[in-house]
This record gives structure tokens, sequence and C-alpha cells, in this order.
């Protein structure tokens, strides 16, 4: 039995981290967190994820800086990253998208496009 599909999710709010948990648990993936974008970096590269949940606003260095360095991990270079955030600007969408994320959600999300995102990402049709 092949075990299930990783989605690291790295927010510094924890309501939101626990939300999106539970919903990448409920599109049959194992949730692993990251209270900041130093430690999702981190978990990416000891985890190997199958998609990353990714805010852009964090406290220690911005989620388009993690995705930059999660990309220069070699078995990470292509793996579905999709950003979140409570802005809105669409330079920062233009950003996140020439870093070549899966998509943009903004906070506060649907749980259920959210859910649609994911198994979008993780289990391609």
């Amino acid at each position: 039995m092949n075990p299930r599909p990783k989605v690291l999710i790295v927010d510094d709010e924890p309501d939101y981290l626990a939300i999106a948990a539970r919903i990448a648990v409920k599109a049959g993936c194992a949730a692993i967190t990251a209270p900041s974008a130093l430690k999702g970096v981190e978990l990416a590269e000891k985890e190997n994820p199958s998609m990353i949940l990714l805010d852009v606003g964090l406290p220690d260095i911005n989620g388009f800086e993690a995705a930059r360095r999660i990309r220069r991990i070699p078995a990470l270079s292509h793996t579905p990253i999709i950003f979140f955030t409570v802005r809105s600007e669409l330079d920062m969408v233009s950003e996140g998208l020439k870093l070549g994320a899966a998509g943009y959600v903004l906070k506060p999300f649907d749980p259920d496009e959210l859910l649609r995102r994911i198994k979008a990402a993780v289990f391609p049709v």
C-alpha cells in the first residue's frame, strides 16, 4: 500500500495551520505543519512533501523567499506550491506565479476551494 501524500503547510497563524491541516487530511493526505518559513524550508527538505501550502506574510522570511529556497532543493524543484495570504495586490500574485506557483489563495479561504486545489495539485487527473 502506498503511503499517503504529504502536504506541508507553512503559516504563522495557528488557526490557519489547523484548518488547512484538517482540509489536507480530508483530501486524503498527511499534513505536516510549520509555524515559520525557515522551519518550512527545513521540513520541506526533510519530508519531501507532495505539495506545499505557503503563506506569504511570515515573520522570519517571506513566503516568496522560502519558495526560492525550496526550489533550490533538487527533489522539490517541481513540487506544487500554493501561496496564501490576506494580501491581494497584483504584483504579489505575479511574483508567486513567476516562482512557479500552482495557485494563489486569499485568506480567509473557502475550505471547499482549498480542498479542490489540494486534490488537483496532489492527485492530478
